[in-house]
């Protein structure tokens, strides 16, 4: 017997379960943003593109939470 009548996106479920162990920054097809969890303290990181991400990882990782050089 079915209790939902709800029908889950199929390319939604693909994309949960391609993506479900990786690690780095990932394209949000339906915000059109890049983002990525930090690896040293854990923050989520969004950017329109991949370039500016990789500007405010570095900027992040160098500056904000390892102190500087």
């Amino acid at each position: 017997m079915i209790n939902s009548l709800e029908i889950p996106d199929p390319f939604a479920t693909f994309v949960a379960i391609k993506y479900a162990k990786f690690k780095g920054m990932k394209y949000d097809f339906f915000a059109r943003e890049w983002y990525l969890k930090t690896a040293c303290c854990g923050e989520e990181l969004y950017a329109p593109n991949k370039k500016t991400m990789t500007k405010i990882r570095l900027y992040h990782t160098r500056n904000e939470c390892m102190g500087g050089y």
